[in-house]
């Protein structure tokens, strides 16, 4: 079994893997460790030296090299759903757990998390805001396509593994 997490920047993807994998006794991969350990450089690095088509290409390149290993959780940078016909990898090979957060809560954690994160580094509120607001104009509609649409901001793992337990 194969599980993909997807959702938009510090939407608790990654957390959430490691605890979903835990659980249920599988391997975790946070995809931008992944492609650190291909390439031997930081993520920032490859997308300040080489720019962002160049990280696109090599997230897509690191999804194909986990997708055919099993029991996995693989928790994905919020872009990799919107490049590269990558949800159609993961639909192919796994399911999608989209972690869904309401834009307020996102802000919120962007501001706490911007000296980590270049790309928001130095933003006001509003404009943190509007970033997020683009985001889902751009890449919600890929995200709507995960089996699993899951309230992040309200989420338990055990009663998330009773879900995915669940099958529908």
């Amino acid at each position: 079994m194969r599980y993909f997490i997807i959702g938009f920047k510090s939407s608790g993807k990654t957390t959430t893997g490691r605890k979903l994998a835990r659980k249920l006794g599988m391997d975790f991969i946070y995809l931008d460790d992944h492609i650190e350990q291909m390439t031997s450089r930081s993520v920032p690095e490859i997308f300040s030296t080489e720019g962002e088509t160049e990280f696109r290409n090599l997230e897509w390149k690191a999804l194909k090299d986990v997708v055919n290993r099993d029991n996995i959780i693989v928790s994905t940078g919020g872009g990799v759903p919107c490049h590269c016909d990558n949800i159609n990898l993961m639909e192919k090979y796994g399911e999608i757990i989209y972690l869904r957060l309401n834009n307020d809560i996102l802000v919120s954690r962007l501001e706490k998390a911007a000296s980590d994160r270049p790309i928001v580094k130095n933003k006001t509120r509003g404009d943190l805001y509007r970033y997020i607001v683009d985001l889902k104009n751009k890449c919600e509609h890929h995200y709507m396509r995960a089996r699993y649409i899951i309230d992040g901001e309200s989420l338990k793992i055990d009663k998330l593994v009773e879900t995915l337990n669940r099958k529908d």
